[in-house]
């Protein structure tokens, strides 16, 4: 008796233990839908704007940047089919360990019930009565009873948790199919996107071949620039009023007072490793553009880097913006705390998310052209407050 109530709960708990992961995933593949559900709406918005303005040779410059974001908007779509396939596969696993183990606890049962059929045909049926009838007394009667009673029930209960089993397992077999049959068309969709992708790039090349046979051009590229650096600056203008939040969490992190982060990028000056090992193309300051005869200022630096290559946090802080800017494509604002700030722009294949906490040396994202009409590079920018400062002077020399 006390054997089968133990199989039995160990039984329940099982599965109820199965159920609770694969509760969880179901809800984490339903956000995941979600996201993947407004990211094509955005793909399909870009691709009515690029469509539009094909037909206007004067927007040379808006098609690319809507390429680009497309591009971006594309590669962040192929990411998130990747991450709703791998909970879709874990899910799988669960569900193909859930069918392996109540297989082989139908079996186990089917072969105990057919034991005792077997035992109670050859005792015959009268077994019950003669147990009862050869009692010494009424006290062994009784306690036969209760034993024969009890026997009944734990047969009775392991027929019933048999039947739950074998209906759970055709349920949970269903769902395999489906869902092998949904990772099917998630291999399928991530192809459609990686041929997007390789396809937009093609007309991203070929307008930017055009691009930079064309001064006009080349001088609203200048202003779309302009017009980034400006809008960085007002995010971390907006930033500024609720640093001490983030301070006091940087302090939390860290293990310090609030006093003691205060100081802590200004100690780091000249000692911070480079987000990227690469080429310096240009630098902090007013620069020269030699095709145009103009002077423009760069509020940081861009280092050269093949595409892919890791980019990394030059010190711990928190992720405040992620965003997509004309000009700069793919950008990251990290705290670091006493109002300074690094940007990081033209990247893509972030790997931090927003609030996020993020140590130094630690990769967030991954050298890309998006924003770029100059190919691979990394733009990167140091802040105090509102005011933008040379990262060379900050960096390792």
């Amino acid at each position: 008796m006390k054997k089968a109530i133990y199989i039995l709960l160990t039984s329940l708990i099982i599965f109820g233990f199965s159920y609770g992961q694969t509760e969880d995933l179901d809800k984490s593949i339903n956000s995941q839908s979600k996201k993947l559900k407004e990211i094509r709406k955005e793909i399909d918005r870009l691709n009515s704007r690029i469509n539009k303005t094909q037909k206007d040779e004067k927007a040379t410059l808006r098609q690319i940047q809507n390429l680009d974001k497309q591009i971006a908007m594309v590669t962040q779509l192929k990411r998130e089919l990747q991450k709703e396939r791998r909970l879709k596969e874990s899910q799988i696993s669960l569900l193909s360990e859930t069918i392996q183990t109540t297989d082989q606890k139908i079996l186990v049962m089917k072969e105990r019930a057919a034991r005792r059929a077997v035992r109670a045909y050859k005792l015959g049926r009268n077994r019950d009565i003669d147990l009862l009838l050869t009692s010494g007394d009424i006290h062994q009667a009784l306690r036969r009873t209760t034993y024969l009673s009890a026997i009944n029930q734990a047969e009775e209960i392991t027929l019933n948790e048999l039947q739950l089993m074998i209906r759970n397992n055709r349920s949970d077999q269903n769902n395999l199919a489906r869902r092998l049959g949904e990772v099917k068309r998630n291999i399928h969709e991530e192809e459609q996107a990686s041929r997007q992708i390789s396809s937009q790039q093609k007309k991203k090349e070929s307008q930017l071949s055009t691009l930079k046979r064309d001064r006009k051009s080349m001088q609203q590229q200048v202003k779309t620039k302009q017009a980034a650096a400006k809008k960085i600056s007002g995010m971390i203008e907006d930033l500024e009023k609720k640093k001490q939040e983030r301070l006091r969490e940087l302090a939390r992190r860290r293990g310090m007072t609030m006093d003691q982060a205060k100081g802590e990028f200004a100690k780091h000056k000249g000692k911070l490793s480079w987000p990227v090992q690469g080429k310096l193309v240009g630098r902090f300051g007013p620069q020269k553009n030699k095709k145009l005869g103009t002077v423009t200022t760069n509020p940081g630096i861009d280092i050269t880097a093949p595409k892919g290559t890791g980019v990394r946090a030059v010190l711990d802080g928190i992720v405040v913006a992620i965003t997509w800017i004309p000009g700069y494509g793919n950008t990251l604002i990290v705290d670091h705390g006493d109002s300074y700030y690094t940007v990081y722009a033209h990247i893509d294949n972030i790997q931090v998310n927003m609030n996020g906490y993020v140590l130094r040396d630690q990769i967030i994202a991954k050298v890309s052209d998006t924003g770029s009409l100059d190919g691979a590079r990394l733009h990167f920018e140091v802040w105090r407050g509102k005011d933008k400062v040379d990262p060379q002077k900050w960096l390792k020399r």
